[in-house]
């Protein structure tokens, strides 16, 4: 493994550090044996590891962005000095490189030994396997590192090994441990704290009672059993402080709060090496000083991408259509041509460089229940890449719930028997995943969920093999995004980059330990009405005879008839010269004097020779024509439209992503059109029903809610200050809703007509229509009008600023709805569950800007 100028830089300063530090321990252990020499006199202890570090920081080989940030001092369980520096390296530098290197150097330049006990602590499961696995790997560089260190003797072991004192007297022993696995909630439940009977050699016989009392005096933090004296425990935790073991902390930014530092420093480390991408300093709090990183070096993200590390540019090509699978069509283009070129480049440079693409899919909902064709699931993904044409074994799905890359045959992502070429995900591929051969992000979430989208970038950015490639295509990353602010994106995108040094997107987590605990709890309805039934009509289907609930894609979708459907417009719409025009594509690349990150806009598009597949084009719209061969054969009069305008099968090959964008344009915007249509239509023959029925087939109103706010959170109250009188369900917390819906559930409270008024849950009562997915009224209530019959009323409500094609979409299927309600009289099997009452159902929707006017009327 080569070493790299930036890794060279960091191991000097670590070992002109290292020098320093040792110069410094053996003055102050002078000053230690003059202090037992000289008890009576007031000789001040010497902190050896901050003069080391004063030292260096005079010679100006410190990172001049730490020069205001004082040292930050650390002791062990047992009062010691304990040295301790954090290597700021980006994720894709090397870390466990410079890691194992450090560890040489801190044994050779230090301790002066090859043998002993290192402590290498991890975050997460997926970094534990990853580098448990390389260090056991006798073939690998790290491991081989070790090897030299120790004479080849190296034993990695896990905390579940057995271990014996003369093992560390005479091998170098790596223990790779999980943070959790350290961490001190419940000493006596902890597996490292108990007694253990395959932990020797380290503590005297039972019986030697003075020998024990003797041990704790100079390891006073051990635990012990304090029957008839005290014994010290056998157990693993023990062992390590009295072992004092080098600690290497991967991912050092993780163990900033005090538990995870208190358990780090209790093991009475002898060395801490801090390696992070993030260093992360932690403010004075409950009477504990502020703890800074004691920063050794900082690699900018500029020393990567000299060093060939990273692909740079990154390409953001930002789609804002409302149609999620045309910007999936895009991605899966842009992976297809690089997965060529991959090809190409691996025939002429033989299996050394082996390059196979991944596209990195990110969604909105991954869980089983999540699936509500309002948002975009990591199911609905995976079917329509199916449908695309790949096949089960090239998409894997990797998410909280499901994780296809455990599985035997994808546990290694660069291996040419490997097949995934694309990979679905929420945000569970920020820590601890590694594969450069991820060259596309395509996030679909980025508008809702723009911090793990930015988070995301930072897996595809690693090169393969840690070397350019000499291609263009195969050194530069691409992100894809939908229906996102092109100027928010790219803000994102830079900002993380910059401050994590281009290439680690780690999400940190900061824990507050005085936050509440939030549990979910039960909210019952008030007395007045607990024992009020409350009906509600569904939106059915009866083309089968029995009713059931309305079902969009089985019940509307496809039943839509595209035969005959003209797809000239769509041909007219494709410009004379595509490649020509200028796309959205942005690129993000580092100024020639590395200092800063530059956006370049726009690009040309490039002219490629690309054969136009008439097969392909079908299936990636087969989710808006599901007949095959009809897709088919509108897909034939567009080439028969553009050959009429003159266009050769080059340029209609060339132009095959314009097409394709164009057609799906259109094809949604008739879809919608025809959908509508006869969604009215089969309200109009009765097909559809949205009816209070007798026969029980209506949505009813639960008993009870739930809450995740705790005891004594802020309630809402009306204008006057009192408490609500006429809210369902009591109490009503003020955050459960935002500022607009708590206006609105005011001004319902103070009618003198209103009955009750519920705020609506997603989830809850949903109102489906001639589109994907649900409509949750935010407002549900009942009005009684003097000499009329009651009216059930469910309100949606929107921002001023939220006046769109969904907004347009909502009132008119409101309005459908709300013109097509009637009773059904039908009479019922069996006992009646609802009687006629009279009440009539209205749905609406207001504009916050509107609602003081509006709202009465409705009233």
């Amino acid at each position: 493994m080569r070493q790299l100028d930036y890794q060279a830089r960091v191991l000097d300063t670590l070992d002109a550090y290292l020098t320093e530090l040792t110069k410094q321990k053996i003055e102050a252990d002078k000053v230690e044996d003059l202090k037992r020499q000289n008890p009576g006199l007031p000789i001040p202890s010497v902190d050896f590891a901050e003069a080391a570090w004063s030292t260096l920081r005079e010679a100006g080989k410190l990172p001049a962005s730490r020069a205001d940030v004082p040292f930050s001092p650390r002791h062990d369980g047992c009062g010691r000095v304990v040295p301790n520096v954090t290597l700021k390296v980006p994720t894709g530098g090397g870390k466990t490189y410079l890691a194992t290197n450090g560890v040489s150097k801190v044994l050779s330049k230090y301790l002066s030994c090859n043998a002993g006990f290192v402590l290498w602590i991890v975050p997460n499961e997926a970094i534990y396997t990853q580098t448990l696995k390389n260090l056991k790997d006798r073939e690998h560089p790290y491991r081989q590192v070790l090897d030299r260190a120790s004479a080849f003797r190296t034993k990695i072991m896990e905390k579940g090994d057995r271990l014996h004192a003369v093992d560390v007297e005479t091998h170098l022993c790596v223990m790779v441990l999980m943070l959790q696995s350290g961490n001190r909630e419940n000493k006596e439940t902890l597996r490292m704290f108990r007694d253990r009977g395959d932990v020797h050699g380290f503590f005297p016989p039972e019986g030697e009672q003075q020998a024990h009392e003797a041990m704790l005096k100079a390891v006073p933090n051990l635990d012990y059993y304090d029957h008839f004296g005290r014994i010290v425990k056998d157990s693993l935790g023990n062992a390590l402080r009295s072992i004092r073991p080098v600690v290497v902390m991967d991912e050092g930014q993780k163990a900033t709060s005090q538990l995870a530092y208190d358990t780090l420093y209790g093991f009475n480390p002898s060395f801490v090496l801090e390696l992070t991408a993030t260093p992360k300093d932690v403010r004075a709090a409950d009477g504990k000083p502020a703890r800074f990183a004691n920063l050794l070096v900082e690699v900018m993200g500029r020393e990567l991408h000299q060093e060939e590390m990273i692909k740079m540019p990154l390409n953001l090509d930002p789609r804002q259509g409302t149609d999620w699978r045309t910007t999936l069509t895009a991605g899966l283009d842009k992976l297809n041509e690089l997965d060529a070129t991959a090809r190409a480049f691996t025939a002429e440079k033989g299996s050394l460089r082996y390059i196979r693409p991944i596209m990195l899919v990110q969604v909105e909902r991954t869980g089983k229940e999540q699936r509500d064709g309002a948002h975009i699931h990591s199911e609905d993904v995976k079917e329509w890449l199916l449908t695309a044409g790949l096949d089960e074994a090239e998409v894997a799905i990797k998410t909280a719930e499901k994780n296809d890359l455990n599985q035997p045959e994808n546990l290694d992502l660069l291996s040419d028997k490997n097949r995934v070429r694309v990979i679905i995900t929420k945000s569970a591929l920020q820590e601890g995943w590694d594969c450069p051969f991820a060259y596309v992000l395509c996030s679909l979430s980025a508008s809702s969920n723009m911090s793990a989208m930015t988070q995301l970038v930072g897996r595809i950015l690693r090169q393969p093999h840690a070397l350019k490639t000499g291609v263009d295509a195969l050194d530069e990353c691409y992100v894809i995004t939908h229906h996102a602010d092109t100027a928010a994106v790219v803000a994102s995108i830079k900002k993380g980059l910059e401050a994590d040094g281009l290439g680690d997107m780690v999400l940190a987590v900061s824990g507050d330990a005085g936050a509440t605990q939030r549990v979910q709890r039960t909210v019952n309805r008030r007395p007045a009405f607990e024992t009020l039934d409350i009906f509600l009509p569904k939106v059915l289907w009866l083309g089968d005879g029995e009713p059931r609930e309305f079902d969009y894609e089985t019940d509307l979708l496809a039943r839509i008839d595209w035969r005959g459907y003209d797809p000239t417009p769509t041909a007219e719409r494709v410009p004379e010269n595509p490649t020509a025009a200028t796309s959205q594509l942005q690129r993000i690349s580092l100024a020639e004097s590395g200092d800063e990150l530059l956006e370049n806009v726009p690009v040309s598009a490039k002219t490629e020779a690309v054969s136009f597949d008439p097969a392909y084009v079908s299936r990636v719209v087969s989710d808006l024509v599901p007949n095959p061969f009809v897709a088919r054969a509108i897909v034939a009069d567009l080439i028969k439209a553009l050959e009429a305008r003159g266009f050769s099968k080059e340029k209609i090959g060339t132009a095959t992503g314009t097409i394709i964008s164009l057609l799906r344009e259109d094809l949604e915007r008739e879809r919608l059109s025809r959908s509508e249509a006869q969604f009215k239509t089969d309200i109009a023959d009765g097909l559809i029903q949205f009816r209070l029925r007798i026969d029980g087939k209506n949505w009813r109103m639960p008993s009870t809610i739930t809450t995740t706010e705790p005891d004594g959170a802020d309630t809402l109250t009306n204008k006057h200050g009192l408490p609500l009188e006429k809210n369902l369900f009591a109490p009503v917390y003020k955050a459960e809703l935002n500022a607009d819906e708590r206006r609105v559930a005011v001004m319902l409270d103070d009618a003198s007509n209103l009955k009750w008024w519920h705020r609506n849950a997603v989830g809850s009562y949903g109102l489906p229509g001639w589109r994907r997915g649900r409509i949750y009224p935010d407002f549900l209530f009942a009005v009684k009008r003097s000499g009329e019959n009651g009216e059930f009323v469910a309100l949606e409500t929107k921002g001023d600023h939220l006046q769109n094609e969904d907004t347009d979409y909502k009132r008119a299927l409101l309005e459908a709805l709300t013109e097509g309600f009637a009773w059904d009289n039908t009479t019922p099997v069996g006992e009646l569950e609802l009687t006629n009452s009279g009440e009539t159902v209205r749905c609406e929707l207001i504009l916050m800007k509107d609602i003081k006017a509006d709202l009465p009327k409705v009233l």
